[in-house]
């Protein structure tokens, strides 16, 4: 179930004995903690026990079957918890089974754990990072109840710049709202002037701009990141790297989750990536690499000039057939 599915049925009494949080974002796997820990931890100090992964697995069975003391229930959290085989044999198995009503099993895994999903006692809540429409809500929500007003294009905007990530947009809207007061408004304008743009949206942004051919917001883009102090080879460098897992992306038969291991990177990074590679031809994709890469070779050979060679070769690209 997606987390607002979760945090639906939890608000109509939905219960289950095991919830594995899986997903990328954060935000949401520690909120579905806090959540749980409000609703049936009324002692924490006596009723809730933080574990490490490698924990023995008996070391858990008998956490799980603690009683709880002056609270509804007791409750286990396990960050990154991906057991083998060994730890269901080991009793992790019979308890999966048959878990006790009076204890909460908490998993907090940003990679998926397959075996971990095949018990009907375990309720998967999927973490993955919300969709836009989501977002742009949340964040409207949260001006509202400061007395802030934002359109849904400025909130689209924060997301963007935070790259979905709701632990980032969370502390910027709230910075943003700080500065609007209640009463005001945010705009776009405060959007662009307070909130940073890191280099891997930039990069993104780039990118997106070479593919729709929109020659004025690329090259102002690259000359506003020279501006600010980053060099045009490695700017170039950036370029160079993320085309290339464009292609590797266009060409793949991999899964999401198998190019983000791949790659180190979030799947969220992957789909958009797959968005990208789609507004270029394969050949064309082939080519912007073999272009990039030559002029990445000759700006450090000491070739030619990191700047012009730069605006130069991203001119080529977008103008390729």
């Amino acid at each position: 179930m997606k987390y607002t599915e979760f945090k639906n049925g939890l608000n109509n009494g939905q219960e289950y004995s095991i919830y594995l949080f899986e997903g990328e974002d954060a935000f949401f796997r520690e909120s579905g903690v806090s959540l749980l820990k409000n609703k049936f931890v009324q002692e924490p100090s006596l009723n809730f026990v933080n574990l490490q992964s490698d924990t023995p697995v008996n070391q858990i069975i008998t956490s799980l079957e603690g009683y709880p003391f002056m609270s509804q229930k007791r409750m286990t959290l396990i960050r990154e918890f991906y057991p083998k085989q060994e730890v269901f044999k080991a009793g992790l198995k019979g308890y999966l089974d048959d878990p006790l009503s009076t204890s909460i099993l908490v998993i907090l895994n940003e990679k998926p754990c397959e075996p971990l999903k095949k018990f009907a006692s375990v309720c998967v809540v999927d973490c993955s990072k919300a969709d836009t429409s989501l977002l742009i809500k949340w964040i409207k929500a949260e001006c509202s109840l400061s007395g802030v007003s934002i359109d849904g294009e400025t909130a689209k905007t924060l997301s963007e710049f935070c790259l979905s990530d709701m632990t980032r947009i969370k502390t910027e809207t709230h910075k943003l709202i700080a500065y609007a007061q209640s009463g005001g408004t945010i705009t776009i304008q405060d959007v662009n002037n307070l909130v940073a743009r890191d280099l891997e949206y930039k990069v993104y942004e780039l990118t997106d701009y070479i593919g729709k051919k929109n020659f004025d917001k690329a090259l102002l883009l690259i000359s506003d990141m020279t501006g600010k102090g980053e060099p045009a080879s490695r700017i170039l460098s950036y370029i160079y790297n993320y085309f290339r897992r464009l292609l590797h992306v266009s060409i793949s038969d991999m899964s999401n989750s198998e190019i983000a291991e791949a790659f180190a990177v979030k799947e969220f990074a992957v789909s958009k990536m797959k968005q990208q590679a789609s507004m270029f031809k394969k050949k064309a994709l082939k080519n912007a690499v073999d272009m990039l890469c030559l002029a990445d070779f000759n700006i450090k050979s000491g070739l030619a000039d990191g700047e012009c060679y730069s605006y130069l070769t991203i001119f080529k690209i977008m103008t390729e057939k």
